[in-house]
């Protein structure tokens, strides 16, 4: 049990994950979730890796590890120009509760190898914990064809934003805001959280507003052709930073903006969700473009 304590603590502490990698390990390690996937990134706190892969063997832990891979950040907004910065490396590490778990995620990948890919997508759902009606409308939904038929536009990515609000603590594409067994999981998966990593419940959880302006940036569409474009989902980027660092935001609107528009808007920040509430236009950014500096080797 004290092995199992100083795990938590780490995972809740460490500044290597992110809040997604902090929920999906934490409800690992309190045995709530069957098998999960994570990331762990490194900056200069190389200690880290070894520290969390010292406290996975003491709890006798199944893992994976992958290779190194470099991530990058804003480091900064320059006029119109978005500067990013590799930032440093990260490792993803599957995680998984006895060696049978082990070989049906071996099976899963294979599986995903000969492109088979509804049978892949069944067993990484029961692989990891998801109700069986979510695994069977997000097969059921894999084919752009059959979104493009059954949403509109703004249908479809309102059902996608108004899921993150609900459910906080899944990591999974719920079959709809309403359904009942994510509610169900979502609730056993907050009580669990506060419990065990209270810290990290009380930061996840605390509702944050900062007025900024944001930039809008380039528009998604997964699909070709939908029944009927109505609204738009677009990347919007905070100009200034928040919190020490410049926010990716996801934002459904039913007006259509430039890219480069400059919005005046009041940002809500809740669990790894953000809202934004727009004041008024401020202006546009000609040219409005990303770049990109490697470091060579």
């Amino acid at each position: 049990m004290e092995e199992k304590r100083h795990l938590l603590r780490f995972i809740e502490t460490s500044e290597a994950f992110d809040n997604n990698s902090k929920l999906k390990a934490i409800l690992f390690v309190t045995g709530i979730k069957p098998n999960t996937f994570i990331h762990l990134r490194i900056k200069k706190n190389i200690h880290d890796k070894h520290e969390f892969e010292r406290l996975l063997k003491t709890n006798k832990i199944i893992f994976d590890v992958s290779r190194a891979k470099g991530y990058e950040e804003i480091s900064a907004i320059r006029g119109n120009k978005v500067l990013w910065k590799m930032k440093g490396i990260w490792h993803g590490y599957d995680l998984f509760r006895n060696k049978r778990e082990k070989k049906r995620f071996e099976k899963y990948v294979s599986l995903i190898k000969r492109h088979k890919h509804a049978a892949a997508d069944k067993l990484a759902g029961s692989i990891y914990g998801y109700p069986s009606c979510c695994i069977k409308k997000f097969i059921e939904e894999h084919d752009p064809n059959v979104l493009s038929k059954k949403y509109t536009y703004y249908q479809y990515y309102k059902r996608l934003h108004d899921s993150d609000k609900a459910f906080p603590f899944i990591s999974h594409m719920p079959c709809s805001p309403a359904c009942k067994k994510t509610t169900a999981l979502n609730k056993k998966y907050a009580a669990a959280i506060k419990k065990w990593a209270p810290i990290f419940y009380k930061q996840y959880s605390k509702k944050r507003s900062y007025s900024v302006p944001v930039i809008v940036d380039l528009e998604a569409d997964i699909v070709p052709g939908w029944r009927k474009k109505d609204g738009h989902e677009y990347s919007i980027i905070t100009q200034k930073l928040i919190e020490g660092k410049y926010y990716l935001i996801s934002w459904l609107t039913k007006p259509k903006f430039k890219r480069g528009t400059v919005l005046d808007s009041a940002v809500t920040l809740h669990y790894d969700y953000a809202t934004v509430a727009v004041k008024k236009k401020k202006g546009e950014l000609k040219n409005f473009h990303h770049e990109r500096k490697f470091t060579r080797i």
